[in-house]
C-alpha cells in the first residue's frame, strides 16, 4: 500500500515498531556503532526506505532524531564533546530539512551539564531559553555551580558581604523564566526532556527561586503544572500548600486543588474548596459549576439543587444546565427522568444535537447490567459532560 494513502496514525505504530527493532540492536552494538557511525546510519536509512517508502519528511527526520539520541544515550563516549558533536553532525546531514540543530544542541548543553562542564553548557544552552521552561533553571543551575561557596569562619562577615556575580546571574535566569514564559515539555515533545538529571536540576533549581522570590507566584504556577504533566502527585501536593498558604485567593490555585481533592477522592476537602471559591468570588458562576459537579458525582440532591439555582441566577447557558440536570439524573440511576433529560438536551441543541446521539449510547451503557460496562459509562458521560461545560464557559487554567 502507498505509505501517502495510510493514516498518520498507522505510520506511528509501524515507525514504533521500527524504533524499537533499532533500539535493542543499539544496546547490543553500542561499541560497534561508536567506531563506525557512518555505516550504521546506512543501515537506518536503508531499512526505514524499504520499510516505510513515502513517509513525510517531518515522520523521517523525527525517527532519525529519536535513534540519534539512543545512541548517545548508550554510548560508552557520551562524556566526549568531540565524539557527541561528531555523531550530532552526521545525524544533522542524513535528515530531509535542513531546520537547524535546536534538538541536538539542547542535548549537547544537557551533556555537558551531566559532565559539570558548566561553561561550555551555558554557550551552549543560553539562545533556547524560549523552548522550554527546563532550560531557563538549567542555566541558572550553571551559574550558581561556579559560583564560589560562602566563606564561613571567624572572618566571614568581612570577606564575603553578598551574592557573587554568579549567584546573581543564576537569579537573573529565573527571572527570565518568567518573562520568556517558554511552554513546559516541550523537549518531551520533541523526544528530550526525560533526562533525570535535568529534571532534577529544574525541581532543586525552582524551590530556590520560591525561596528567592516568594511573592512571585509564577513559580509556583510553573512548577504545579509540570508536577501535573510529569505524574508527580508529591511535588503536585507540596507546592500546591505551599500555593494556597501564600496565595488564598488565587483561582488557578483553587482550582487545581479542587482537582487534586477529586483526584484523591476526598469529597470533603473539594467541598471545603467550593466554599473557599465561593467566598473568594461571589460574582463567577466557575465556584457553582464545580459545586454542581461535585454534588452530581455524589448524588446530593438538596446540594445539586441548591447550587442550580445559583447558577440560574448567574445566567448559566442553557446547554450547559441541561447537560448537567442529566448528568444528576443518570448518576442519581433514574432512568425516566434521565431519558426525559435527554429530550431536553434534543432541543436545546437544536440542529447540532448530534451530541445526543453519543449520549444515547452511554445511556443505554449505564443502565445495563454490565457492572464493568456501567462504571466505565459513567466515567465517560462524566468526563465528557466537564469538558463541554469548561469549554463553553471558557474556564482557563492559568
Amino acid at each position: 500500500m502507498d505509505q501517502e494513502c495510510q493514516p498518520d496514525a498507522v505510520i506511528r505504530v509501524k515507525l514504533d515498531q521500527l524504533k524499537a527493532d533499532f533500539f535493542e540492536y543499539i544496546e547490543k552494538n553500542s561499541d560497534k556503532i561508536d567506531a563506525n557511525i557512518p555505516v550504521f546510519y546506512g543501515q537506518v536509512i536503508a531499512t526505514l526506505e524499504k520499510a516505510l517508502p513515502g513517509i513525510t519528511d517531518d515522520f523521517y527526520d523525527r525517527f532519525i532524531d529519536s535513534i540519534t539520541l539512543r545512541v548517545l544515550e548508550t554510548s560508552k563516549m557520551s562524556g566526549d564533546l568531540s565524539h557527541v558533536q561528531k555523531l550530532f553532525d552526521y545525524a544533522e546531514r542524513q535528515k530531509r530539512r535542513k531546520t537547524g540543530k535546536t534538538l541536538y544542541d539542547i542535548v549537547l548543553g544537557i551533556n555537558l551539564i551531566n559532565t559539570e562542564k558548566y561553561n561550555e553548557a551555558i554557550e551552549w544552552l543560553k539562545k533556547y531559553r524560549n523552548v522550554d521552561a527546563l532550560i531557563c533553571p538549567a542555566l541558572a543551575y550553571c551559574y550558581l555551580a561556579r559560583a564560589p561557596l560562602p566563606v564561613r569562619g571567624p572572618d566571614a562577615e568581612n570577606l564575603s558581604r553578598g551574592p557573587t556575580p554568579d549567584a546573581l546571574a543564576a537569579r537573573e535566569q529565573m527571572i527570565e523564566l518568567i518573562r520568556l514564559k517558554p511552554p513546559v515539555n516541550r523537549l518531551r515533545e520533541m523526544g528530550i526532556g526525560d533526562d533525570p538529571g535535568i529534571n532534577r536540576i529544574f525541581w532543586f533549581m525552582l524551590k530556590k527561586a520560591i525561596e528567592w522570590f516568594p511573592e512571585n507566584r509564577e513559580y509556583l504556577r510553573i512548577g504545579i503544572e509540570k508536577a501535573s504533566e510529569d505524574g508527580r502527585r508529591d511535588i503536585r501536593e507540596e507546592l500546591l500548600g505551599l500555593a494556597t498558604e501564600r496565595f488564598f485567593n488565587d483561582m488557578y490555585f483553587l482550582r487545581e486543588l479542587y482537582r487534586l481533592n477529586l483526584e484523591n477522592r476526598d469529597a470533603g476537602g473539594v467541598a471545603g474548596v467550593v466554599r473557599q471559591m465561593t467566598q473568594q468570588f461571589p460574582d463567577e458562576l466557575e465556584p457553582v459549576y464545580y459545586g454542581m459537579k461535585l454534588s452530581i458525582i455524589t448524588t446530593h440532591a438538596d446540594v445539586y439543587y441548591k447550587f442550580r439555582k445559583l447558577a440560574l441566577t448567574k445566567n448559566i447557558p442553557r446547554t450547559a444546565l441541561v447537560l448537567l440536570d442529566f448528568g444528576f439524573e443518570m448518576m442519581c440511576g433514574k432512568k425516566h427522568e434521565a431519558y426525559a433529560c435527554l429530550d431536553e438536551i434534543k432541543l436545546a441543541f437544536g440542529p447540532h444535537n448530534y451530541y445526543a446521539i453519543l449520549l444515547e449510547y452511554v445511556t443505554h451503557d449505564i443502565f445495563s447490567d454490565d457492572e464493568k460496562k456501567v462504571k466505565q459509562a459513567k466515567k465517560a458521560l462524566i468526563d465528557s459532560i466537564d469538558h463541554y461545560c469548561l469549554g463553553l464557559l471558557m474556564i482557563k487554567d492559568t
